[in-house]
């Protein structure tokens, strides 16, 4: 986890918004980001050990929810290039399989929150 950059963000801050394109995915290390609808209302939330932004890992993703820190967070930002080369390097049957669930994710959450 040490080769990616470090990223801090303060309580209230916008990590990314939907719509944005998904250039990174991130993995907390101190403490929680709420997912956001278009409204700006939290649906669902991610604390420290957990990671949030996986649509970075589709090809040409789009994010479906926005991320906001809550109270202060750090965490390691992971560029799509990096996690797609990392999930290839174990097996390329791992990107087949990720994806297909994102994609199931990313349409039940749209179904869920318009």
């Amino acid at each position: 986890m040490n080769d990616f950059e470090s990223q801090s963000y303060s309580d209230g801050e916008l990590i990314f918004s939907i719509g944005d394109l998904a250039e990174n995915l991130y993995f907390i290390e101190k403490g929680s980001v709420e997912l956001i609808n278009s409204q700006g209302i939290a649906f669902a939330s991610a604390t420290e050990g957990q990671s949030f932004g996986e649509a970075a890992i589709l090809q040409g993703g789009v994010r479906s929810a926005g991320a906001r820190a809550r109270g202060s967070v750090d965490c390691r930002r992971i560029s799509a290039a990096d996690a797609s080369e990392l999930l290839l390097s174990h097996s390329p049957l791992l990107v087949v399989i990720l994806e297909a669930l994102l994609l199931q994710q990313s349409m039940k959450n749209a179904l869920r929150h318009p």
